[in-house]
């Protein structure tokens, strides 16, 4: 097996917030309080409205719009210094960069931020400074918290199609991030090529998966500190009638994660998972996994047929062109 060793990632960088365009804010607050265990913010960051899994102002906010998709990666860095780092890296890199105007800082509630694009046109923010909440975080729903601090937010995995080179090239070249590990094998019908990506000890922040897609964002994953609360929001979820489509299932060490996947109201899926391994970035070596799991992560057929919609979609367009 290829292995690589990894030296780099940026101390004190972390996926502090995601930013989703919703066609329906309102039902994907419901959402997010009834089945996720996120509690409402007081703050809106600058949007229509903020969602809390800790004690920051918010980690989710919602945007009102026709994409159903993500809409901003949100990084944190530790300070001012390494804000100037980044930016001096993406413009060497050849990145437009934008510094937050006072409007920006205003809403975001925010020491100072920069706005870039990736290669595929998704908006990225830096920031320093994320706002802390009043009172503390509480869930009835998810009674024992979710696993965030030096960590960030938990991870996003992003569909990059045939523009993975690129994709890899920005976000790790220019934005500091460093390679956990490599995916080759295959979900249903569809086969997986992807880069793992780390910024801190938390095994990855976020995914490039070489995948057709008809939304930017696969997934996000939001980490609970305790599995008995996996368990009881996937009860919640059957409940409720959202059907899992990667059942229970544990993603292969040093990752480790129990888990489950299944929709949101966008389309896009979410996972819950507890008992994430970390890993140390000085010494971490890479490696290409062949399988996603060690158990379970059983695709349901709605995946399998999106999958295999999305790939007739791609060929199609390709011979087009």
């Amino acid at each position: 097996m290829q292995l690589e060793i990894q030296q780099t990632g940026r101390p004190g960088m972390s996926l502090g917030y995601l930013v989703f365009e919703v066609r329906q804010p309102e039902a994907w607050r419901d959402f997010a309080i009834r089945i996720l265990g996120c509690q409402p913010a007081e703050d809106d960051g600058g949007e229509a409205l903020g969602l809390r899994i800790d004690e920051a102002a918010w980690r989710i906010l919602l945007r009102p719009g026709k994409s159903d998709d993500i809409a901003v990666l949100g990084w944190v860095l530790a300070d001012a210094a390494g804000l100037h780092a980044l930016q001096a890296r993406l413009v060497a890199a050849g990145v437009a960069v934008e510094a937050f105007s006072a409007a920006d800082l205003a809403a975001r509630h925010v020491q100072a931020g920069l706005r870039f694009r990736d290669p595929l046109g998704l908006v990225n923010e830096a920031v320093v400074g994320l706002p802390q909440a009043a009172a503390p975080f509480h869930s009835k729903l998810m009674p024992g918290g979710f696993c965030t601090g030096e960590f960030g937010l938990g991870h996003a995995v992003l569909a990059v199609g045939r523009q993975a080179e690129a994709a890899e090239r920005f976000y790790m070249q220019a934005l500091g991030l460093a390679l956990t590990e490599r995916i080759d094998t295959r979900i249903g019908p569809m086969k997986v090529d992807g880069a793992f990506l780390h910024c801190n000890r938390r095994h990855h922040s976020l995914a490039l998966i070489a995948v057709p897609s008809r939304k930017r964002l696969l997934h996000f994953m939001l980490q609970a500190n305790r599995l008995r609360d996996v368990g009881l929001t996937l009860q919640r979820a059957r409940a409720a009638g959202i059907a899992p489509i990667l059942d229970l299932g544990q993603h292969p060490d040093p990752d480790g994660t129990v888990s489950f996947y299944a929709p949101t109201p966008s389309g896009f899926d979410f996972e819950i998972g507890a008992g994430s391994g970390a890993i140390d970035p000085a010494t971490h070596r890479t490696e290409i996994k062949t399988a996603t799991s060690d158990w379970g992560h059983r695709p349901s057929l709605r995946l399998k047929l999106r999958g295999a919609i999305d790939m007739l979609a791609d060929r199609f367009g390709r011979r087009a062109a």
